[in-house]
């Protein structure tokens, strides 16, 4: 398992590099990077003081984080509609993909709150039970945006099914993946430490918000070649049958 999602994830990478993180760029990478300096510009810098300048200038902080989170699940939806059908060799249609996407954001939103209050409890109780429903829950809204007919608490329990056996292979998988993100950009913030003092802060503040942004869309890669490997142990379905909601 642990092979095979990585060859997945790679090969995905390369044959749809360009796809993947240009539709990044586009939809969360440029509109973060311009919101924040905007947001830096207008509140922070005065003297400097950025963080007390948020909170003087409330509303401009709370819309730039919803828009900052709508296109956030908006660039997830796409992104996952990307792997699954490269994974699958289909065609992919932005502009359909786009249209779910919006009807992605509140389901998505929902989902993601419950697993992370129900990975936070595991994580109250004792760390290991965190873990294991973190890894259990990892593949839910990969399964919600890929099947396309199930509701958010089918999405969670078809996540719990899927990864039921695999999971400290998961685990692996996502430790490698993390590390992996870390050296890439640390290789990419490089050139800012050295010449970070010499820079004006919007171009630090906008080169980190894309670098992350472009950091999730290549781990995304990897849950969605999980959430694909997992779904053809479990069944024996052939890879293009994970996008046929897509069709």
């Amino acid at each position: 398992m642990f092979s095979a999602i990585f060859n997945r994830g790679f090969d995905l990478l390369g044959r749809h590099f360009v796809l993947i993180f240009g539709t990044a760029f586009f939809i969360m990478g440029l509109p973060s990077v311009l919101g924040a300096v905007f947001l830096y510009n207008t509140t922070g810098n005065a003297d400097g003081r950025l963080f007390e300048a948020l909170f003087t200038n409330g509303w401009l902080t709370i819309a730039y984080t919803v828009a900052c989170v709508a296109l956030y699940l908006i660039n997830y939806s796409v992104i996952t509609e990307i792997a699954v059908t490269g994974l699958a060799r289909s065609e992919f249609r932005l502009g359909d993909a786009l249209g779910r996407s919006l009807m992605n954001i509140i389901p998505l939103l929902i989902l993601f709150v419950l697993c992370g209050l129900m990975v936070l409890c595991g994580f109250i109780v004792l760390i290991i039970p965190g873990i294991i429903i973190g890894l259990g829950l990892s593949v839910a809204c990969t399964a919600y945006i890929a099947e396309g007919n199930i509701d958010i608490f089918a999405a969670m329990s078809r996540s719990f099914d899927l990864t039921r056996g695999h999971r400290w292979a998961l685990l692996g998988v996502f430790i490698c993946v993390g590390l992996l993100e870390m050296v890439i950009g640390a290789i990419a913030e490089a050139p800012m430490l050295l010449v970070g003092q010499d820079l004006p802060q919007p171009v630090i503040i906008g080169a980190s918000t894309l670098i992350n942004t472009l950091s999730d869309a290549f781990s995304l890669v990897f849950s969605v070649a999980a959430y694909v490997c997992l779904r053809q142990a479990k069944e024996g379905q052939p890879t293009d049958s994970a996008a046929d909601v897509f069709g």
